[in-house]
């Protein structure tokens, strides 16, 4: 999968890239989120990859997606969640990678739009193996994937 580095937009190969990257950087943890927003005609996924070096801040790596707007929410939110579970899959399965989480923007909070997808989702990434973290949690990912998607 091609993924840009945020600190100078050039692409890489980023399961490549994140097996190299640990190497140099042992104890680094691996957060992939995904946020999306609707502008105009389209709706924005950007996906997110924060490798987390021993508290001492994140290296990002990102992919940005354009298609037709999605204006039922929960099908935009769950697009979210299906985007995250296959980088996050594809991370696992063919480079043996580390996921420490998978962060969805999703509010536990039932007067939020996005809790009408919080069980089914969290119940997927962890049927998958990963472990989601949701709101109010510091969701790097999901941060860092926010400005990236607007």
């Amino acid at each position: 999968m091609k993924f840009k580095k945020l600190s100078d937009h050039r692409t890489v190969e980023v399961g490549e890239y994140i097996t190299n990257y640990l190497i140099d950087n042992p104890g680094t943890d691996i957060y992939v989120g995904c946020d999306s927003q609707n502008i105009k005609t389209a709706t924005i996924y950007a996906t997110v990859v924060v490798l987390h070096k021993n508290n001492k801040g994140g290296h990002v790596l990102y992919k940005r997606e354009r298609v037709t707007r999605i204006n039922n929410n929960f099908h935009k939110l769950w697009g979210e969640v299906e985007r995250s579970i296959e980088l996050a899959t594809e991370l696992d399965q063919t480079f043996n990678l580390p996921i420490k989480y998978v962060d969805l923007d999703l509010n536990p909070d039932p007067k939020y739009r996005s809790n009408q997808v919080l069980r089914a989702a969290v119940g997927y990434v962890e049927s998958m193996g990963f472990v989601p973290r949701v709101k109010p949690n510091d969701l790097w990912a999901i941060s860092a994937a926010d400005s990236l998607c607007k």
